[in-house]
C-alpha cells in the first residue's frame, strides 16, 4: 500500500507529464536526469531568444531627417548635413550611428560611409549629378543586441550645365615642371563666341576661399593658360580648378578638374651622361643629375641604347632602372656606342609622371676597331695606287706599239732620255724628206 502513497519526485513527474517514460528516470541512472534537464533548459532558453527576436523585428526605425548639401564654394567639396530621426530622440538603451553612401563619379561607383556624426565632407565633380543617401542604424538594449537598420532617405542634386555644350573648354591638360612651377593650359570650345574670355579659379585645402590665376598665358590675346608659381600649390590633396567663360551674347558652359599635382611632374632633362670602358670591353653608363626639388629616391631611368656598326645604327636595347648607372653589353661588333637617358616620377612617390626630355647623346669608340678600319683603308688606297699605275702603263705601252715600237719597261729617267732620241730623229726624218 506504501507504494502506491508515496510521494512521486516532482522532476520525475514533470518529464512525465511532457512525455519522457518515468520507468526509466526512476531506474535508469543519476547522469540522464542530470542530461534531460539541461536539454530542457536549452529549449526554454530557445524559445525565449525566439519570443524576443520577434518583439525587436516589430521595433521600427526611421531614416534620418533634414537631410541637406551646401556647396562652400571650394569648386567640389560639398558638405553633407542631416539630424537624428526625432522618434529616437529621446533613445538611451541603444547606440545610433548612420550609413552613408555617394556616388563617386571619379571612379563610377558607390562610396559607404559609416559615421554618428551628422554631416559629412566629400569631393564631387560639379558637372555631374550628385547622389547622396542616408540611412538609420540602431544597435542596444532596445533592440536585443541586434543591429537594426532603417530604410534610405535619398537627395538628388542635378548638375548646373548652362550654356551650349561646345562652349566648354577642350584640352585642359597640366604639367608640374620640376616640382617649381606648374602650367595649365586648355583650347577654346568649338562653339565659343566672338570677344568672349576665360578665366580660371582654383582651391585646395590650405586655402579658405578660391582665387584667381595669378598669371595667365596668352595666345593672340585671348587667354589659354595659367601660370603657378611654387606658393600658390598644394601635394597630395585635391587641387580643383574651375574655368568659366564669359560673354556679353550667351551664357557659356563651365568646367571643373580635380588634380592630384604629384601625380602630374615632368623632370629637368639630364645634362650630362659619362662612359667608362671596362677591361671586359664593357662599358659603365653614369649620368648627373640636374638641381631641382625632386628627390633622387623619386626617380626611375630610362637608358636607350644605340650602336654603330659596319651596317649602320640600330637601336641596341632599352632599359629602365632605379640606379643612376648601368653596365651596358660588350663592344664586340660595333665601332662606336652611344647612350641617352631620361628620368621620371617613380610609382612610390607618385601614381603616375611625365618622362622628361632625353639628355644628349653621349658615345664611345672601340679604338681596336678604329685601328683597324685605318689599317684596311690604307691597305685599300695602296693597292688602288698599283692597280691604277699597272692600267696607265698598260695603255702606254699598247699606243706605242701601233707605232711599231716596243719599250720596256724601266726607269723613269730612261723613259725620258728615250722619249728625247725620239723626237730628235722624227725631226731630223723631216728634215730630209724637205730635202
Amino acid at each position: 500500500m506504501d507504494r502506491f502513497n508515496r510521494k512521486k519526485d516532482p522532476i520525475v513527474m514533470f518529464m512525465g507529464h511532457i512525455g519522457v517514460p518515468t520507468k526509466k528516470l526512476v531506474q535508469g541512472p543519476r547522469r540522464m536526469l542530470k542530461s534531460k534537464t539541461w536539454q530542457l533548459t536549452a529549449i526554454l532558453m530557445l524559445i525565449s531568444d525566439w519570443s524576443q527576436c520577434i518583439k525587436s523585428q516589430q521595433f521600427t526605425v526611421d531614416p534620418p531627417e533634414n537631410i541637406g548639401i551646401d556647396d562652400p564654394g571650394h569648386l567640389g567639396p560639398l558638405y553633407i548635413h542631416w539630424t537624428a530621426p526625432a522618434s529616437l530622440t529621446n533613445l538611451t538603451a541603444c547606440s545610433m550611428r548612420y550609413h552613408l553612401e555617394y556616388f563617386n563619379t571619379y571612379q563610377s561607383r558607390w562610396t559607404v560611409i559609416r559615421t554618428v556624426r551628422t554631416w559629412y565632407r566629400a569631393q564631387f565633380d560639379l558637372e555631374k549629378e550628385v547622389r547622396v543617401r542616408i540611412s538609420t542604424l540602431l544597435k542596444g538594449g532596445c533592440t536585443n543586441g541586434t543591429e537594426l537598420k532603417s530604410p534610405f532617405t535619398e537627395m538628388v542634386l542635378p548638375p548646373n550645365n548652362t550654356g551650349p555644350v561646345g562652349s566648354r573648354v577642350q584640352g585642359f591638360g597640366c604639367v608640374f615642371y620640376q616640382k617649381e612651377f606648374m602650367e595649365c593650359t586648355w583650347e577654346t570650345g568649338l562653339e565659343e563666341p566672338t570677344q568672349s574670355q576665360y578665366s580660371l579659379y582654383f582651391w585646395h585645402r590650405e586655402m579658405e576661399q578660391a582665387e584667381e590665376c595669378p598669371q595667365y598665358i596668352h595666345s593672340n590675346g585671348v587667354r589659354t593658360g595659367c601660370k603657378f608659381t611654387e606658393e600658390s600649390l598644394s601635394e597630395f590633396s585635391d587641387f580643383n580648378i574651375c574655368i568659366n567663360s564669359s560673354s556679353p551674347k550667351v551664357v557659356l558652359r563651365l568646367a571643373f578638374f580635380s588634380l592630384q599635382i604629384q601625380n602630374y611632374v615632368k623632370p629637368a632633362a639630364i645634362e650630362t651622361v659619362h662612359l667608362e670602358a671596362s677591361p671586359d670591353r664593357r662599358l659603365q653608363v653614369q649620368w648627373d643629375l640636374p638641381n631641382e626639388r625632386i628627390p633622387r629616391h623619386c626617380l626611375e631611368y630610362e637608358v636607350e641604347a644605340r650602336e654603330e656598326g659596319v651596317g649602320g645604327q640600330r637601336l641596341l636595347q632599352r632599359n629602365v632602372t632605379n640606379e643612376m648607372t648601368l653596365t651596358s653589353l660588350s663592344m664586340d661588333g660595333a665601332r662606336r656606342k652611344c647612350f641617352r637617358v631620361r628620368s621620371r616620377m617613380h610609382h612610390y612617390c607618385a601614381d603616375r609622371g611625365f618622362w622628361s626630355d632625353w639628355s644628349h647623346w653621349s658615345c664611345h669608340s672601340d679604338t681596336e676597331s678604329d685601328a683597324v678600319v685605318g689599317c684596311a683603308v690604307v691597305i685599300g688606297i695602296i693597292i688602288s695606287m698599283l692597280i691604277l699605275s699597272l692600267f696607265g702603263w698598260a695603255l702606254w705601252r699598247k699606243w706605242k706599239a701601233r707605232e711599231g715600237e716596243i719599250i720596256t719597261f724601266g726607269p723613269l729617267h730612261k723613259l725620258m732620255e728615250y722619249s728625247k732620241g725620239l723626237s730628235a730623229r722624227s725631226h731630223f726624218n723631216k728634215r730630209r724628206e724637205n730635202q
